[in-house]
């Protein structure tokens, strides 16, 4: 990714780093977000909610990384019970594995959304 100058005040360079915080995080891209989120804390720690929203990007990259990674460790584990279980065919060993990338991605969302707390 390029590095952009900014230019103006640091009131108007604050904000357009936070527009880039907010879009980040409705793209769903925490770890663009943690970036500029820490760039500002780094300026200005207590600029508008920044600290938490910080504090929810972080949470919600873990989770992400979580989530891809318990994805990859069900298909693996798929395709390993294929195996033992004597199925050979490669149609075979990719349709486990989509079933166990799928499985392990509900599992892990499950998981998170039991563990989140509840919204008032």
């Amino acid at each position: 990714m390029a590095k952009a100058q900014l230019s103006g005040s640091l009131e108007e360079q604050l904000a357009t780093v936070y527009a880039l915080v907010e879009q980040r995080m409705a793209e769903g891209r925490y770890s663009g977000a943690v970036h500029y989120a820490k760039e500002i804390l780094r300026v200005a720690p207590d600029y508008g909610n920044i600290q938490e929203i910080y504090h929810q990007a972080r949470i919600a990259r873990r989770e992400q990384t979580l989530t891809l990674l318990f994805s990859l460790l069900a298909a693996i584990l798929a395709i390993a019970l294929s195996r033992a279980a004597g199925l050979r065919q490669d149609w075979q060993s990719l349709l486990l594995a989509f079933v166990g990338l799928v499985l392990g991605f509900l599992l892990a969302n499950a998981w998170f959304q039991h563990r989140r707390p509840p919204i008032d």
